[in-house]
């Protein structure tokens, strides 16, 4: 299959293929005639990256996991505390955004203080 079959199969710009082919998440196979074949394994591939990235990993996380497949299949428990460690930055970050949302919506129930001109800041994180 070729870039253009490829990008509109899976709904990803050739850029994007481009960049992940420059990063070595995948690898299509180059013709005598110098086009690139994209075969059932790149679209594997590729459909794993965007897997990957919808539940919040980098593709520096990503490369490590495609590495890591490449050497040999991933033991359960090495996934599973993959994954784990996703879990625990996605709590945290979940637990900074209600922080961030106590913190507006208090600006907005109340005098929106860091507007005026004499306004203690240090106050507003302890209400």
């Amino acid at each position: 299959m070729l870039i253009g079959e490829l990008s509109k199969y899976l709904d990803l710009s050739r850029d994007t293929i481009r960049f992940y082919e420059k990063l070595d998440l995948i690898q299509p196979l180059i013709r005598n005639n110098g086009y690139k074949d994209y075969s059932e394994q790149n679209i594997q591939q590729l459909r794993l990256i965007q897997t990957a990235k919808s539940l919040g990993f980098t593709l520096t996380e990503v490369k490590q996991i495609t590495d890591l497949m490449s050497v040999n299949e991933i033991p359960a428990e090495q996934f599973h505390e993959i994954l784990e460690d996703k879990l625990n930055v996605v709590r945290n970050k979940i637990l900074q955004l209600q922080n961030i949302q106590s913190l507006l919506e208090n600006l907005i129930t109340q005098e929106p203080c860091p507007f005026q001109k004499d306004c203690d800041v240090s106050n507003i994180h302890k209400q």
